[in-house]
């Protein structure tokens, strides 16, 4: 009967997500759900309904409400991290905030595991939706000279190292530390990441030309540059020149790119996304 119960809520689910492009929208008194795009559920008219989520192993869940403050609903419900009964409630107060964050993100909680329960404990008396996502955990730093937060979205997470290294090097420091060198997709991404770090000195991305000369790539995703931003007269078109990897900022090229020898030493931005 529980197994019967379950794919009912799945097949729901799914019938549901497609109207909604990628928003899964749950109704209902409870079931188990695994996110991977995002999910609302409806509040249930009466107590006493559990949800649960989980997502990928190395993934957390963020919870927020749809057009509302999270910290005013909380009497409704209990946010758990994990889904035992003994799970610990996680609550906005307790929610530790990034310096750099955005302060416009919606109000959210986190979890520190890939599996959360939602319990209700009191019917709301007005309509009440809840959002859960999946979100990669977001350090505070990676270790000295760094900082990081949510600086673009609440699922994200940037980080900042302000040592000074060559390119590959800084490559590697953002996979040890399960992150990749930062590619730009758009200019909101790459305006956003300017403003919260600035552009004094130079730091790193992920593009280059190494692999075919002249055909710029960001190695981070394995994807040709749509979107570029460089300085007047840059790239180097000159077939002999070795400048193959691409900075920004510093006192050369200030908001825009210039590509100069990956040997060069700079800051580096590292980024995760779910």
């Amino acid at each position: 009967m529980a197994k019967a119960f379950a794919l009912f809520i799945f097949v729901v689910a799914i019938l549901v997500s497609q109207n909604t492009g990628n928003v899964m929208r749950l109704q209902g008194c409870g079931g188990r759900v695994f996110v991977d795009e995002a999910v609302v559920i409806d509040a249930p008219l009466r107590a006493d309904c559990v949800w649960e989520f989980e997502t990928q192993e190395d993934r957390i869940l963020v919870v927020s409400i749809v057009n509302g403050n999270l910290n005013d609903a909380e009497e409704y419900f209990s946010i758990h991290d994990g889904t035992d009964s003994d799970s610990p409630i996680l609550r906005v107060e307790n929610q530790k905030i990034h310096e750099v964050s955005r302060k416009d993100l919606p109000q959210s909680v986190y979890t520190t595991l890939p599996e959360a329960s939602i319990r209700f404990r009191k019917t709301p008396t007005s309509n009440l939706q809840l959002r859960i996502q999946k979100a990669v955990p977001c350090p505070f730093n990676l270790g000295l000279d760094s900082q990081c937060g949510r600086v673009v979205d609440e699922l994200s997470c940037y980080c900042a190292t302000f040592t000074n290294r060559v390119q590959t090097d800084q490559t590697m420091y953002c996979i040890d530390n399960n992150m990749k060198l930062i590619s730009f997709e758009n200019a909101t991404e790459e305006q956003i990441i300017q403003s919260t770090w600035g552009t004094q000195v130079e730091y790193w991305t992920s593009l280059t030309d190494t692999r075919r000369d002249g055909t710029w790539l960001w190695e981070s995703s394995m994807t040709v540059a749509v979107y570029t931003n460089w300085y007047p007269g840059k790239p180097n078109t000159v077939a002999s020149n070795t400048d193959d990897c691409m900075v920004y900022g510093g006192a050369k090229f200030l908001t825009f790119w210039g590509d100069t020898t990956c040997g060069t030493m700079a800051h580096a931005i590292c980024e995760a996304h779910p």
